[in-house]
């Protein structure tokens, strides 16, 4: 019995094991979704998991996953069952929420002034060829332009990973999708002091792909079409994410009072984009809502900046032009309040047996 054990054990404990579970726990058509809320000074990260309620309309009961204890609890992006976590300067680290699992990367120092502190973002990556997870560092000041990556497991220690073609500087999350991760960029030209643009990173390959965002994506009296880290626009649209539509990349505006409109790149790198006008339902005209991600029903999940109780999803149905609200009692929605530097991120989440 013992040595049947011994061997179920390492059975489960393989490499092989847990990506073929991966595999098919991403196979399903409903994956769980993960809710993270973000407190920049607090000690905890609260992630919750809840069944994707593309069926569901409404429940009340969700699983609490963990209380993440690393400082600084920002979630920079999520993939294959992971999300990558830190502090904004440093600590950053890859956690398992189904494992309750942090692995905390080596801190590192990017190049200091005597002006401004690092602003490092960091974008998590799977290379699915050579079966490893890495982790780009991106360096937002434009007279720095500093890139590190670092691959889990083994030594574990930054390296350069430069970007010579096309130095550039990183203005959004990154968003991962099948071996590769994006992120909204600019970079500065001789015609022109600053060029939008989309960074494609391969992560197997380490290399940059750049594509050049249409001058009608950027905002009339605008250089740049990216909203700045911690300022919000007041009367002209400006764009802050990335989103994953169908296996193709999207582009969504700052909601207005009334709607906003959804940028998608059919063919990005012949700059080819459709657009969709996502007007919101009169009840819902003057909310202010933010971009979560959308999903495989071809609904849009956003969240409302003024929290009720119960916490409320709003997913925008973008063939039928009709919206829907999904409550998830129990969350403790009074403390949350309290916070004043607090955020929502909302993502798929698949079970993962990985161990870090």
């Amino acid at each position: 019995m013992q040595i049947q054990n011994q061997l179920w054990s390492s059975v489960i404990a393989s490499q092989e094991f847990r990506n073929h579970h991966l595999n098919i726990a991403s196979s399903s058509p409903t994956p769980r979704l993960l809710i993270a809320f973000e407190d920049f000074y607090g000690a905890k990260l609260p992630v919750v998991s809840i069944p994707n309620p593309n069926v569901v309309l409404s429940f009340s009961s969700y699983k609490d996953l963990s209380m993440v204890n690393i400082k600084g609890k920002i979630v920079y992006n999520a993939g294959r069952g992971l999300i990558c976590v830190g502090a904004g300067f440093e600590n950053v680290g890859i956690c398992n929420p189904s494992t309750r699992q942090v692995h905390n990367l080596p801190d590192f120092k990017f190049k200091q002034t005597q002006i401004v502190c690092p602003r490092p973002m960091y974008i998590f990556g799977y290379d699915p060829v050579g079966d490893q997870y890495k982790v780009l560092a991106l360096d937002d000041l434009p007279w720095r332009l500093e890139h590190k990556i670092v691959v889990l497991g083994g030594e574990e220690t930054w390296r350069e990973s430069p970007c010579v073609a096309c130095p550039h500087v990183v203005c959004t999350k990154g968003l991962y999708m099948n071996g590769t991760v994006y992120y909204g960029a600019f970079m500065k030209d001789i015609d022109s002091p600053y060029i939008s643009i989309i960074v494609r990173f391969d992560v197997r390959f380490e290399t940059f792909n750049i594509f050049k965002v249409p001058s009608k994506l950027v905002p009339v009296g605008y250089e740049f079409m990216w909203k700045e880290r911690g300022w919000s626009p007041t009367d002209k649209t400006l764009f802050e994410s990335l989103i994953n539509y169908g296996g193709k990349i999207g582009v969504v505006e700052s909601p207005r009072v009334c709607g906003f409109r959804l940028w998608v790149g059919e063919d990005a790198e012949k700059e080819e984009w459709s657009m969709s006008t996502l007007h919101l339902p009169e009840s819902y005209v003057g909310v202010d809502f933010e971009i979560m991600d959308t999903f495989s029903s071809g609904e849009v999940c956003l969240v409302s900046k003024e929290w009720s109780d119960p916490f409320r999803l709003f997913y925008y149905n973008l063939e039928k032009k009709s919206m829907r609200s999904v409550a998830i009692e129990g969350l403790p929605i009074s403390d949350f309040k309290k916070i004043q530097a607090l955020s929502v991120t909302v993502s798929f989440h698949y079970e993962s047996l990985l161990s870090l």
